[in-house]
């Protein structure tokens, strides 16, 4: 009798799980194209000094920062803070356990908008979130830096 219950219990609780997972990790591929097209008016507007963001992968996180202080963050328009995001801390804190699975940036871990909000790059630049075996792709065109987001598999 108690294996039964558990067996339904489990049978209810696999399949919310994994919608859970799913709203998460949509919640952090919006929270990313956010901040993308954040940095993108930033640059568009800052035209002298275009705007970056600097991904560290290992470190599950992102900067947005001034070509001319790639190394200081600039300062998030919401709260006054540094614009760093970290899935699992501060702002992203309910996004733990999302990664970056690949990155696609023109060969480095920097994703940079021109003054007309193009890519600083000839390719289209991707970047694929995970969570789990769940994953979603952001795609940025190179020419207009337009992005697109992709489905969750």
């Amino acid at each position: 009798m108690v294996v039964a219950v558990l067996a339904i219990l489990a049978g209810l609780v696999v399949p919310t799980m994994g919608a859970a997972d799913r709203a998460r990790l949509r919640a952090a591929t919006r929270l990313l194209a956010a901040d993308l097209e954040y940095a993108q008016a930033e640059s568009m507007s800052h035209g002298g000094d275009p705007r970056l963001v600097v991904f560290d992968a290992r470190e599950r996180s992102y900067r947005v920062v001034a070509a001319s202080t790639p190394d200081v963050p600039i300062t998030h328009p919401g709260d006054g803070q540094p614009y760093e995001t970290r899935f699992g801390v501060g702002r992203a804190a309910d996004l733990l356990g999302v990664t970056f699975r690949r990155l696609a940036l023109g060969g480095d871990d920097v994703l940079g908008f021109g003054a007309w909000g193009e890519l600083d790059q000839t390719d289209a630049a991707t970047i694929t979130l995970a969570l789990g075996d769940r994953e979603v792709t952001i795609t940025v065109t190179s020419d207009t830096g337009e992005l697109s987001i992709g489905e969750i598999r």
